[in-house]
């Protein structure tokens, strides 16, 4: 994943989200070397690449129970 996170920048992307439902959380990534947990209760919001998406993760894994 950290290799094709690479190319994802490299090809001009300015916001990854890794999703890892088994966890129940997300990494969001701004550049290769930055990034930040979601933890479950927690939102994703679209940053400055999509202004006024909000997505709280509780909704994102409301059906998929552990």
């Amino acid at each position: 994943m950290m290799r094709k996170l690479g190319e994802y920048f490299a090809a001009g992307v300015r916001l990854v989200r890794m999703v890892d439902p088994r966890r129940r959380t997300a990494r969001v990534h701004a550049t290769v070397d930055q990034s930040v947990l979601i933890k479950e209760g927690q939102s994703l919001d679209g940053g400055a690449v999509l202004p006024g998406f909000v997505l709280p993760l509780n909704v994102l894994f409301a059906n998929d129970q552990p």
